[in-house]
Protein backbone atom coordinates (compact mmCIF):
# COMPACT_ATOMS: atom_id res chain seq x y z
CA UNK A 1 0.00 0.00 0.00
CA UNK A 2 1.71 3.47 -1.47
CA UNK A 3 1.53 6.09 1.37
CA UNK A 4 1.02 9.76 0.30
CA UNK A 5 4.28 11.76 1.00
CA UNK A 6 4.29 13.75 4.03
CA UNK A 7 3.22 17.09 3.15
CA UNK A 8 6.30 19.93 3.21
CA UNK A 9 6.32 22.57 5.47
CA UNK A 10 6.48 26.34 4.63
CA UNK A 11 9.83 26.87 6.58
CA UNK A 12 11.36 23.82 4.47
CA UNK A 13 9.71 25.10 1.01
CA UNK A 14 11.32 28.72 1.94
CA UNK A 15 15.08 27.29 2.96
CA UNK A 16 14.94 25.22 -0.36
CA UNK A 17 14.56 27.93 -2.70
CA UNK A 18 16.77 30.60 -0.82
CA UNK A 19 19.47 27.79 -0.92
CA UNK A 20 18.63 27.06 -4.68
CA UNK A 21 18.74 31.31 -4.96
CA UNK A 22 21.85 31.68 -3.40
CA UNK A 23 23.57 28.76 -5.79
CA UNK A 24 22.37 30.35 -8.35
CA UNK A 25 23.59 33.25 -7.45
CA UNK A 26 27.31 32.13 -6.69
CA UNK A 27 27.17 30.17 -9.90
CA UNK A 28 26.15 33.98 -11.43
CA UNK A 29 29.17 35.02 -14.92
CA UNK A 30 30.95 38.19 -14.97
CA UNK A 31 29.69 41.02 -15.84
CA UNK A 32 26.83 41.19 -13.73
CA UNK A 33 23.67 43.75 -14.71
CA UNK A 34 25.09 46.54 -11.98
CA UNK A 35 28.33 46.63 -13.68
CA UNK A 36 27.26 47.31 -17.24
CA UNK A 37 27.33 51.02 -18.38
CA UNK A 38 23.71 52.54 -18.76
CA UNK A 39 23.94 52.72 -22.13
CA UNK A 40 24.62 48.84 -22.57
CA UNK A 41 21.36 48.38 -19.71
CA UNK A 42 19.24 50.12 -22.33
CA UNK A 43 20.35 48.43 -24.86
CA UNK A 44 19.94 44.70 -23.29
CA UNK A 45 16.82 45.55 -21.43
CA UNK A 46 14.87 42.66 -22.42
CA UNK A 47 17.86 40.01 -21.28
CA UNK A 48 17.99 42.18 -17.83
CA UNK A 49 15.45 38.90 -16.29
CA UNK A 50 17.68 36.80 -17.36
CA UNK A 51 20.87 38.55 -17.76
CA UNK A 52 22.18 36.33 -14.51
CA UNK A 53 21.51 32.70 -15.92
CA UNK A 54 22.94 33.83 -19.28
CA UNK A 55 26.81 32.27 -19.58
CA UNK A 56 29.80 34.21 -19.61
CA UNK A 57 30.15 33.76 -23.25
CA UNK A 58 26.54 34.54 -24.54
CA UNK A 59 27.14 37.92 -22.13
CA UNK A 60 30.09 38.76 -24.54
CA UNK A 61 28.05 37.57 -27.37
CA UNK A 62 25.04 39.77 -26.45
CA UNK A 63 27.62 42.75 -25.28
CA UNK A 64 28.89 42.71 -29.43
CA UNK A 65 25.34 42.75 -30.46
CA UNK A 66 24.19 45.95 -28.46
CA UNK A 67 27.60 47.74 -29.71
CA UNK A 68 25.38 48.72 -32.58
CA UNK A 69 21.88 49.78 -30.74
CA UNK A 70 22.44 53.52 -29.86
CA UNK A 71 22.97 54.14 -33.84
CA UNK A 72 20.04 52.35 -35.26
CA UNK A 73 16.70 54.07 -35.98
CA UNK A 74 14.21 54.12 -33.73
CA UNK A 75 12.23 51.20 -35.31
CA UNK A 76 15.63 49.39 -35.84
CA UNK A 77 16.06 49.79 -31.77
CA UNK A 78 12.09 48.30 -31.08
CA UNK A 79 12.91 45.67 -33.88
CA UNK A 80 16.16 44.53 -31.95
CA UNK A 81 14.18 44.51 -28.36
CA UNK A 82 11.54 42.56 -29.93
CA UNK A 83 13.80 39.89 -31.32
CA UNK A 84 15.43 39.44 -27.64
CA UNK A 85 12.47 39.32 -26.07
CA UNK A 86 11.76 36.19 -28.71
CA UNK A 87 15.22 34.87 -27.89
CA UNK A 88 14.33 35.15 -23.71
CA UNK A 89 10.98 33.59 -24.71
CA UNK A 90 12.49 30.52 -26.26
CA UNK A 91 13.49 27.19 -24.79
CA UNK A 92 16.91 25.90 -24.99
CA UNK A 93 15.96 23.23 -27.41
CA UNK A 94 14.12 25.88 -29.40
CA UNK A 95 17.60 28.09 -29.62
CA UNK A 96 19.61 24.99 -30.61
CA UNK A 97 17.08 24.89 -33.66
CA UNK A 98 17.28 28.87 -33.82
CA UNK A 99 20.70 28.53 -34.55
CA UNK A 100 20.66 25.80 -37.01
CA UNK A 101 17.98 27.18 -38.80
CA UNK A 102 20.53 30.29 -39.24
CA UNK A 103 23.21 27.86 -40.34
CA UNK A 104 21.51 26.90 -42.76
CA UNK A 105 20.11 30.09 -44.26
CA UNK A 106 23.42 31.58 -44.09
CA UNK A 107 24.85 29.20 -46.58
CA UNK A 108 22.39 30.42 -48.83
CA UNK A 109 23.09 33.00 -51.61
CA UNK A 110 21.41 36.18 -50.98
CA UNK A 111 19.18 35.87 -53.81
CA UNK A 112 18.03 32.55 -53.28
CA UNK A 113 17.04 33.71 -49.75
CA UNK A 114 15.15 36.55 -51.04
CA UNK A 115 13.54 34.58 -53.23
CA UNK A 116 12.55 31.67 -50.69
CA UNK A 117 10.91 34.86 -48.14
CA UNK A 118 9.20 36.37 -51.00
CA UNK A 119 7.59 32.45 -51.94
CA UNK A 120 6.74 32.00 -47.91
CA UNK A 121 5.26 35.56 -47.78
CA UNK A 122 2.95 34.85 -50.30
CA UNK A 123 1.32 32.28 -49.45
CA UNK A 124 -2.12 32.00 -47.95
CA UNK A 125 -2.37 31.85 -44.15
CA UNK A 126 -3.76 27.89 -43.95
CA UNK A 127 -0.59 27.18 -45.89
CA UNK A 128 1.71 29.06 -43.50
CA UNK A 129 -0.25 27.54 -40.51
CA UNK A 130 0.28 23.68 -42.27
CA UNK A 131 4.46 24.41 -42.26
CA UNK A 132 4.15 25.95 -38.96
CA UNK A 133 2.44 22.52 -37.86
CA UNK A 134 4.85 20.57 -39.97
CA UNK A 135 7.50 21.94 -38.17
CA UNK A 136 6.37 21.82 -34.85
CA UNK A 137 5.69 17.95 -35.22
CA UNK A 138 9.32 18.03 -36.71
CA UNK A 139 11.83 15.81 -34.43
CA UNK A 140 13.30 17.90 -31.71
CA UNK A 141 17.11 19.08 -31.88
CA UNK A 142 19.45 17.59 -29.41
CA UNK A 143 19.36 19.63 -25.93
CA UNK A 144 23.08 20.35 -26.76
CA UNK A 145 24.14 23.13 -29.20
CA UNK A 146 25.19 21.01 -32.94
CA UNK A 147 27.69 21.32 -34.14
CA UNK A 148 27.75 23.11 -38.03
CA UNK A 149 30.51 21.52 -39.55
CA UNK A 150 31.07 18.01 -38.73
CA UNK A 151 34.87 16.52 -36.78
CA UNK A 152 36.58 14.56 -38.92
CA UNK A 153 37.18 11.36 -37.51
CA UNK A 154 40.51 11.30 -36.64
CA UNK A 155 39.74 14.13 -34.01
CA UNK A 156 37.86 12.22 -32.18
CA UNK A 157 38.47 10.36 -29.22
CA UNK A 158 37.72 6.58 -29.29
CA UNK A 159 35.63 5.44 -26.22
CA UNK A 160 35.94 2.28 -24.81
CA UNK A 161 32.75 -0.08 -24.72
CA UNK A 162 31.65 -1.47 -21.40
CA UNK A 163 33.85 -4.85 -20.53
CA UNK A 164 36.26 -4.00 -22.78
CA UNK A 165 39.53 -4.31 -21.41
CA UNK A 166 42.10 -3.69 -23.10
CA UNK A 167 46.12 -3.20 -21.75
CA UNK A 168 47.22 0.79 -22.25
CA UNK A 169 49.22 1.31 -25.03
CA UNK A 170 51.71 3.41 -22.85
CA UNK A 171 54.31 1.67 -20.88
CA UNK A 172 53.92 1.99 -17.30
CA UNK A 173 56.64 3.83 -15.39
CA UNK A 174 59.52 1.52 -13.53
CA UNK A 175 58.72 0.79 -10.20
CA UNK A 176 59.65 3.31 -7.52
CA UNK A 177 61.46 2.89 -4.59
CA UNK A 178 59.94 2.62 -1.63
CA UNK A 179 59.45 5.45 1.54
CA UNK A 180 61.39 7.99 -0.18
CA UNK A 181 64.43 6.00 -0.84
CA UNK A 182 66.92 7.59 -4.08
CA UNK A 183 65.48 6.69 -8.00
CA UNK A 184 68.11 4.42 -9.70
CA UNK A 185 71.06 5.84 -11.38
CA UNK A 186 70.19 6.17 -15.42
CA UNK A 187 71.65 3.32 -17.34
CA UNK A 188 75.03 4.49 -19.21
CA UNK A 189 74.87 5.12 -22.45
CA UNK A 190 77.12 3.32 -24.72
CA UNK A 191 78.37 5.17 -27.78
CA UNK A 192 78.07 3.17 -30.94
CA UNK A 193 80.98 1.69 -32.80
CA UNK A 194 82.85 3.62 -35.61
CA UNK A 195 81.44 2.46 -38.74
CA UNK A 196 84.02 1.78 -42.05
Amino acid sequence: MAQAPAPTSPAKTASASSRAASAAAKAETKPLWSELTAAQRQSLAPLAATWPTISEAQKRKWLVISKSYPGLPPAEQAKMHSGMTEWVGLSPQQRTQARLNFAETKQLAPDDKKAKWEAYKALPPEQKQKLAAGAASAPKPPPTAAAIKPVPPQKLANVPKPGENKIPRIAAAPQQPEHGGTTPPPAPVTPAPPSN
